[in-house]
Parts: C-alpha cells; structure tokens; sequence
C-alpha cells in the first residue's frame, strides 16, 4: 500500500495593520503521512502532541471527511501519521497547516485533485480569514482577501536582509477568544490609520526600506484590544531595541513575532522574553526564516 507525505508551514498573519490580509510563511512545519488501512488511526508526534485529538475529532479528519460528503465521494479507512513543529493555539497557524492538511488528505486518498479555488472554498468553512491559508498553501509572503465567491491572493517577494524571531509564551489563546474582544466598527481615524499602515508595510518589505517597518506594523485594529489578553504586549510593543525593525503581534496571538536586522534576532528575542517574564508569563524564543514553498507534497499519484 502505497504512503503518501505532505508537508505544511506555520505561519504569522496579520503583520501589525495587515489585519485579515497579509501573512508570511514560516520555516517550522506540521508533516503528514497517511495511507489506506482498515481501520482509521492516527499517530501525533512532536509540538502540543497531547493536545493532538487521534480520532473522528481530530481536525485534519474532519476537513477530509468535510470535502468528500461535500463532493460524493467516498473516503476510506486510513492510518495518518503526524509529526508537528507549530505550537497550537499560539498565532503562528496551526489551525490553517491542519485544515489544509484535511484538504491534502482527501486529495491523496481519492485522487481527485482540487484547484486553489476548490482548496479556499473547502477551507474557508473552517477559518474565516484567508491570511495564514494562503500563507501556508504558497509560502513566502502574501496578500489576501476574499470576494464573494473566491479568494483573492498575491504573492510577493519579501526584500532580503533581514532576520526573524518568535517569542510563544508558554499558555494557550484561542483564535475565537482573541476575536471575541474585538469591537463591531472603528472610527473614521482608526481605520485610515490601519489602511495606510497596512499598505505601508507591503512597500517596506517588498522594497526593503526597514527603516519605516516600524510604524508600519502599528496597529489600531486588533492589537490595543487584545493586549489585556497578553499581559505584557502594551510594553513589549513599544520596545526600543536596536537592531528592531518591526515587531507585532502573530496572528491572534498570544506569540510576538519580530523583523530584526541580520544577527540580531536572538537579542531581540531575550529582550521580548525578559518583558513576558516580568508579567509573570514564560516564554521561548524562537529564530525563524522564511518559507517560500508553501505545501509541499510528496506524493498524489494512485496506489
């Protein structure tokens, strides 16, 4: 019986003002390998694996089951294999790798392969926000929306130079928790902030001006109301760090993701991790680089 393998990155969103629209893919990776057998099981490795559910609940089995009612076809019993390396529940996309993933899954168990359309559709049922899926499914740098009927995606070239951290504290906080806090509109003010900051950003890491990623990753939207969720942020926001080129928080959080000059992103990460401990909060840094293949498949050919 034949294996099939598949990979996906983690990935941080948002960026500061880019709320719901800019991500960036990750090098830390969830892997998956699944084939058919008789009975379904599933084996979790690696990062949060306790928390990994191993049946019908699990996330991966539910998106895959999702696709095949939705399309009347027909998923067999199968043992999967998870090795993961993306924290859950931490802003770095766990969620978006393993709704991807399901899609994958079904992909190889049936052989039908789906377009980017197909795979947004199907994944949108279980994340609302394109930014980290996008992130994840091309790699390397992107700016998403959705229409009514699709999603909308351009990949960009991110400037060279730069160093990246992440800084995961050491407690869960759900995506749907950190929305909850969020308010029904913004001010006239707020959202030109946001807007201008937003397309501000693109500029300065496409173009490699750091010396504006800093204001750029200001944000208004999301930030200022999800910092009583993660005691410490107000101040970790208004670091002054040299060698800092942007920091912000990833995704919902609770993780602060940070652009620093080449070098530097340990020293930036002790620093950021020395805020989190003094709010009484446990944290790891983390040194990453940049994704830019997205999904990687190893395997969709029949058995």
């Amino acid at each position: 019986m034949k294996r099939h393998s598949f990979r996906l990155p983690a990935s941080t969103s948002n960026l500061g003002a880019g709320f719901d629209a800019l991500g960036l893919a990750l090098q830390k990776y969830l892997y998956v390998s699944v084939e058919v057998s008789s009975t379904l099981s599933i084996d979790a490795r690696g990062v949060s694996m306790e928390s990994i559910p191993t049946g019908p609940d699990n996330l991966i089995v539910k998106v895959a089951q999702t696709v095949a009612k939705d399309r009347n076809r027909e998923l067999p019993a199968f043992k999967m294999l998870v090795e993961n390396e993306i924290p859950l529940a931490r802003g770095l996309g766990s969620s978006a790798a393993a709704i991807l993933a399901g899609i994958t899954c079904y992909e190889m168990l049936t052989q039908d392969r789906l377009g980017d359309d197909e795979i947004f559709r199907y994944a949108l049922q279980f994340e609302s926000h394109p930014d980290n899926l996008a992130a994840a499914l091309y790699g390397g740098l992107v700016s998403a929306a959705t229409t009514t009927n699709s999603v909308q995606v351009a990949r960009l070239e991110m400037a060279p130079g730069t160093d990246a951290v992440a800084v995961i504290p050491e407690y869960e906080l759900s995506t749907a928790r950190a929305r909850a806090v969020l308010p029904e509109s913004y001010s006239r003010t707020d959202a030109i902030y946001n807007i201008q900051r937003s397309a501000l950003t693109v500029a300065a890491l496409t173009a490699g001006k750091w010396s504006i990623l800093r204001e750029a990753m200001r944000d208004r939207v999301h930030q200022p109301y999800r910092q009583p969720l993660v005691p410490g942020l107000a101040e970790i926001l208004e670091l002054e760090i040299p060698d800092l080129l942007g920091i912000a928080l990833s995704g919902a959080g609770p993780t602060v993701f940070a652009i620093t000059k080449k070098g530097a992103a340990a020293k930036v990460g002790e620093h950021v991790v020395a805020v989190f401990a003094k709010h009484g909060v446990k944290a790891n840094a983390i040194a990453l680089t940049v994704d830019l293949q997205g999904r990687v498949i190893s395997d969709l050919t029949g058995s």
